[in-house]
């Protein structure tokens, strides 16, 4: 069934700033060497209507006991973002993440909407993992190391856009 979570967050930033800063590439890779993740590389393209937003990186992880041998202490993690425009203002994402290597990935969706002068971002995320009798495990630590990067994430839009 897989694990699931849900952040919001309010900007005092517009949703135009705010989109901007999940799909500049500059400021992205800004946002990612300051939470940690190093080998970027990015790809920003256009196609359909569509804003992809390709990031392959390495991410660190804490974990042990017997996930750290599985997991080790850093992963290769390919995220593809298809952001679209909507109706009002409002900017949508479908958001894939795939461990580099692992039969295990992550899918969501990430929503820009206009909020008064600042506008609201919410983020949903589900972890699969299909490795038996550790797969529950590996999709409990996506879930929450994917809840710190994300809170990290807004944390630093919030303050660098």
């Amino acid at each position: 069934m897989g694990r699931k979570s849900h952040h919001a967050h309010d900007f005092a930033q517009s949703v135009d700033t705010v989109y901007a800063a999940f799909t500049d590439p500059d400021f992205v890779r800004a946002k990612l060497e300051a939470l940690g993740s190093r080998d970027i590389e990015i790809d920003v393209s256009e196609a359909d209507g569509e804003t992809i937003v390709t990031i392959e990186r390495t991410v660190p992880v804490k974990v042990s006991g017997p996930l750290q041998a599985a997991v080790g202490d850093s992963q290769r993690v390919r995220q593809t973002e298809r952001w679209r425009s909507e109706a009002g203002g409002r900017y949508t994402a479908d958001v894939a993440v795939e461990p580099v290597g692992m039969p295990a990935s992550m899918q969501g969706e990430t929503v820009l909407s206009p909020n008064g002068s600042g506008c609201r971002c919410d983020a949903t995320m589900e972890a699969r993992c299909a490795i038996p009798l550790m797969g529950g495990k590996i999709e409990k630590l996506m879930i929450t190391d994917s809840d710190a990067k994300i809170a990290a994430e807004f944390a630093y839009i919030a303050e660098h856009s």
